[in-house]
């Protein structure tokens, strides 16, 4: 390029023109384009280009005016310090420039810790220890020294606060803070996207250093004296010009953010033998030595051109720099970048005519600030969403975990956890009984611990029954937890004697119908899909069928309610065998032919009835049954209809319909959880000394409630389907444990009986598999050993049923005592028990 002749140049006014707005962002998929160095050139006050330029500017385009005519230091320290100078007061210029809406704000990442680390000067000899255990307090002095200013009380109120934030945190949050924000720092200075930069970049040879922190400890050391002084430059604008660039990036998460304008930085008094050219020089070669493109535009005031730099012929257009810079990159041209525009003189300035102003730069805001909000609205937007599911999720599963996707066989369903329980779970929450909710989850965890050892043993069938009840109740400490926690004992005495047998390994699955099974047909659902997914690819993998052993059966059932009637027909729709426990409703075994239980019936309870009335020689009966439900309404019924008592039903207990004599007998058919109201009216009731009629009660009141809530001298007959409770149970059980353990021994038998004669692996254990099994069981003249009861699933005329015949029932009598009497405990005694002719008590039905 050649100089033009004094007096020529482009006017003052055309200035924006011929510099071809290149502040201005084009398009908005526009990448960024090379920008060069311009040097406008003028004898005459050339830096007042500079602000006439900068008034253009004005509040719309980001820019920084520097004033770069100062002399280069003498040392190569001293330059360095020079450049780093003007860079910091670019950077920070840069940073506050008011032009948010059109381009955001301009973060110097990079740059900023760069030069906090070189402003340190420390001597290598004062480095004691090694890099690595300075590094968290440099981080913390860094983030620390990047805060706004403090007074001291504003720093104490501060601590403070902190201090009691803390005192007030739990201690597991307080010990998360504890270890996350070590770990944090850890992570940044050796993963963290800086210091990732700074060891990939090229200048200070960073691949001598074997990490980040060996890096920044030679930058704190005083590298211009101790190592290349040039490289320490060009480290300095590389990273000046990377953050800017990184601020125009095109990742995916800005491309509805773009940049309207791209910033300018203005230099005055630039001219040789100044700190001006010294830095223009900088950002030719590390742009030549780089190849990454910068968004940064240059624009230079003085009289004269730099040296070895033509000046080109008027008028000059950018144009042409562009033809030939790929060509000056790759020669490493120290003018590559540089450009001069010679720009005419002006008349001098008088008040009457203050002269040339370029007036301010108009530049639409083209809907940006509309786009920008765009991703922080779908942010939003997709962070409510996403925060709505998480906690309706959160809240519709039990549990509360973390991530509540855990387990979706588990929900919550009116202030109840339903569904199939994985191992972590436990049904005892709610539970006040300190004892009984103890007793609950050592029973789970029994049940838990026999999975693992099943899944462990080799050699055996491998099933899965699900216990199916109800492990929710209405009142959280009712008797019909009790009863339960009775049950999950016998479930995990079934499995450990099977193991210890070698009869087969048993997996344990528990899954709650909720209060009185009110959710029994949803949850019955989920069990047909969970048994779908058990069902085996290969009956012959013995490790695949160890990890997920196929549901062979359900069990329990959780009493005579409706919602157990829907389960039935949904389980038995789909093929699931059933075993129930306590349930004695008539109508049940109707409802499906995979359907058998383990108690008695409702008939032949109410036959045990009527025998004890007899026995008695009591006149006159009362049923009261204050219950709607399918198990009260179906016992009353068929006491009421019983030969030779008159019994007469009552859903009320009052003087109308009480006979307050003890030749009169009333009994409780209803739920346990009102046999106390029931108690309490007959008391306030029959008050006259001697008036107190006889109480019985039927089997759905559990020994729990006469052991806490009868008081002392209170009589009370009751049925009991495991009259050998008492006196205890075998193998430990108790209780409606030994109805539980019988149901899990009747299905072991039943796949033991299904696999007479087979191959393992050549027969698929499921629900009918066991049905069969039951079915052949039944054909057994002397029945099926039971510890609750000789099971008996053939009529009286031999043909077979699904409820056994005259199962085992005891007539109980319970008086209550004190609080302190020690034989509190153990006071009941047996007035009856039919069912079994080698140990029957009193006079049974015939």
């Amino acid at each position: 390029m050649t100089e033009a002749t004094t007096g020529q140049g482009i006017p003052v006014a055309q200035l924006p023109n011929r510099l071809g707005r290149r502040w201005v962002r084009r398009s908005r998929l526009e990448k960024i384009p090379d920008q060069p160095v311009v040097h406008l050139l003028r004898e005459n006050d050339p830096g007042r280009l500079v602000d006439q330029l900068s008034g253009h500017l004005g509040s719309v385009v980001p820019h920084v005016v520097l004033d770069v005519g100062g002399t280069p230091a003498e040392t190569q320290r001293g330059k360095s310090v020079q450049i780093r100078k003007l860079l910091d007061r670019a950077a920070l210029g840069l940073r506050d420039a008011d032009s948010w809406p059109r381009i955001g704000k301009l973060r110097f990442r990079r740059y900023a810790l760069l030069s906090w680390l070189l402003k340190k000067n420390m001597q290598p000899t004062n480095l004691s220890r090694a890099p690595h255990s300075d590094t968290r307090h440099l981080l913390r002095e860094y983030l620390s020294s990047r805060r706004p200013s403090r007074t001291q009380q504003e720093e104490q109120l501060e601590t403070q606060g902190w201090e009691l934030a803390a005192q007030n945190l739990p201690w597991y949050l307080y010990l998360l803070s504890l270890v996350f924000f070590p770990v944090y720092y850890g992570w940044w200075v050796r993963k963290g996207r800086v210091a990732r930069w700074f060891m990939r970049q090229r200048y200070l040879s960073p691949g001598e250093s074997a990490d980040f922190p060996s890096f920044a400890q030679r930058l704190i050391t005083t590298p211009s004296r101790w190592e290349n002084a040039e490289q320490v430059r060009k480290l300095l604008v590389h990273a000046f010009l990377a953050d800017l660039a990184d601020s125009y990036s095109r990742r995916l998460r800005w491309k509805w953010v773009p940049k309207d304008c791209y910033p300018v930085l203005l230099l005055r008094n630039l001219r040789d033998d100044s700190v001006g050219k010294m830095l223009v020089r900088l950002i030719n070669d590390v742009r030549n030595e780089t190849g990454v493109p910068d968004p940064l535009l240059v624009i230079g005031s003085g009289s004269e051109p730099l040296d070895d730099s033509d000046t080109p012929s008027a008028p000059v257009t950018l144009e042409t720099w562009h033809e030939t810079l790929q060509e000056a990159r790759r020669k490493r041209s120290n003018t590559a970048w540089y450009v001069t525009l010679r720009v005419t003189d002006e008349p001098p300035a008088t008040d009457d005519d203050p002269g040339v102003s370029l007036g301010q730069t108009s530049l639409p805001l083209k809907r940006s600030k509309l786009l920008r909000h765009v991703p922080i609205a779908l942010g939003v937007l997709l962070l409510l969403g996403g925060g709505a599911a998480y906690y309706q999720q959160y809240q519709h599963h039990c549990g509360r975990s973390v991530w509540p996707w855990t387990n979706t066989d588990l929900w919550m369903a009116d202030a109840e956890c339903v569904g199939i329980a994985d191992a972590d779970y436990r049904f005892s929450s709610g539970v006040r009984d300190d004892n009984l909710r103890d007793r609950l989850d050592k029973a789970q965890e029994s049940i838990n611990a026999q999975n693992e050892e099943a899944a462990k043993k080799t050699g055996l069938p491998h099933i899965t029954i699900i216990y199916f009840s109800t492990l929710t109740g209405v009142d959280a400490d009712s008797t019909t937890l009790d009863g339960v926690a009775a049950e999950l004992e016998g479930l995990a005495k079934a499995q450990e004697y099977s193991r210890r047998n070698n009869q087969a390994a048993i997996r344990i699955v528990i899954a709650n119908g909720g209060a009185r099974m009110g959710h029994a047909d949803e949850v019955a659902a989920h069990i047909v899909e969970y048994a779908a997914q058990s069902v085996p690819e290969n009956p012959g993998d013995e490790r695949a069928l160890a990890d997920n052993p196929p549901v062979v059966s359900v069990v329990g059932l959780g009493g005579s309610w409706e919602g157990t009637k829907r389960a039935i027909r949904t389980l038995g729709g789909n093929g699931l065998s059933m075993v129930a426990t306590v349930p004695s409703a008539d109508e049940l075994p109707h409802l499906s032919r995979l359907y058998y239980q383990v108690g008695p019936t409702n008939s032949w309870q109410a036959e045990i009835v009527a025998q004890h009335i007899r026995n008695q020689g009591v006149d006159q009966v009362t049923v009261y049954s204050p219950d709607k439900d399918l198990y009260s309404e179906n016992l009353a019924q068929v006491i009421e209809n019983q030969p030779g008592i008159e019994a007469k039903r009552s859903d009320t207990v009052s003087a109308e319909n009480l006979h307050c004599s003890p030749d009169s007998l009333v009994f409780f058919a209803g739920r346990a959880d009102k046999f106390g109201d029931f108690r309490t009216t007959v008391q306030e009731t029959c008050t006259a000394p001697g008036s107190m009629p006889r109480i019985m009660a039927g089997d759905d009141t559990t020994k729990y409630l006469f052991d806490n809530d009868l008081p002392a001298g209170f009589a009370l007959d009751y049925i009991d389907f495991t009259g050998h409770r008492v006196q205890g149970g075998a193998e430990g059980v108790v209780g409606r444990g030994m109805l539980a353990y019988d149901a899990v021994g009747l299905v072991r038998q039943a796949v033991k009986k299904t696999l007479e004669g087979q191959e393992p692996s050549g027969t698929q254990l499921n629900g009918q598999a066991v049905w069969y099994g039951i079915v052949q069981l039944s054909q057994n003249p002397g029945g099926i050993g039971a510890i609750s009861g000789r099971l008996d699933y053939r009529s009286p005329t031999g043909q077979l049923q699904q409820v056994p015949n005259r199962k085992a029932i005891s007539v109980m009598r319970v008086v209550g005592t004190a609080p302190g009497d020690p034989a509190r405990k153990s006071n009941a005694q047996v007035l009856m028990y039919c069912g079994d002719p080698r140990e029957q008590i009193g006079q049974c039905p015939p």
